[in-house]
């Protein structure tokens, strides 16, 4: 089980650096908020150590990025000092978490089977327990519970929920490059619609 759980976090901790949301049914999912600024004036700025380019990226760096944890309604009801907060405020028509967060997807067991070098039903009932087992030591034997995800720390104390995330990810999904991770298509439209169905795919 142990095995099982550190290849889980290495899937969840690659697929957060690539740009990528990830949702583990009945438990979670780990996302981003992204946070729109205005566009900034540019101020030219003579000098030697000056850069046209680095200038030109720090004023294109208008999004803000911080990873972000959305509890599944399963453990949020059981959650009562849970205050509800949202991490993200999607629109009222998204309903399914697959319609929140950014390029969320579904946390497959297949990558984790094969890290762990086991058959695919064993990691995906293995995954099932943890989260049942997570349920009930909530629900029915009322524990605190601290989980340790290398990247994040979940933890559940009193029937309230608090998520700290790692340094070393905010710092990297706060950098401006890495929005270019997260862009589906850096080419402009303009030349998208140039550019034949071929060329294309």
């Amino acid at each position: 089980m142990q095995i099982i759980w550190k290849a889980l976090i290495t899937y969840l901790d690659k697929n957060l650096r690539e740009g990528k949301s990830v949702n583990m049914k009945k438990f979670g999912a780990f996302t981003f908020d992204i946070a729109t600024d205005l566009p900034r004036i540019s101020r030219r700025q003579i000098g030697a150590d000056s850069d046209i380019a680095v200038d030109r990226s720090q004023r294109k760096h208008i999004h803000t990025l911080r990873p972000c944890f959305i509890v599944d309604p399963v453990l949020k009801r059981l959650l009562s000092r849970y205050n509800g907060k949202e991490e993200i405020s999607p629109a009222g028509s998204q309903k399914s978490i697959f319609q929140q967060g950014f390029k969320m997807m579904y946390a497959n067991p297949v990558p984790v089977a094969n890290a762990c070098q086991m058959g695919v039903d064993v990691v995906r009932s293995t995954l099932d327990i943890i989260y049942k087992a997570i349920e009930d030591l909530i629900n029915i034997h009322d524990k605190d519970i601290q989980l340790q995800f290398g990247f994040a720390c979940v933890q559940m104390r009193s029937k309230n929920l608090r998520v700290v995330f790692a340094e070393y990810l905010s710092r990297q999904v706060g950098d401006s490059g890495f929005e270019t991770t997260m862009r589906r298509m850096n080419n402009s439209v303009s030349s998208m619609w140039r550019t034949s169905q071929n060329k294309m795919f």
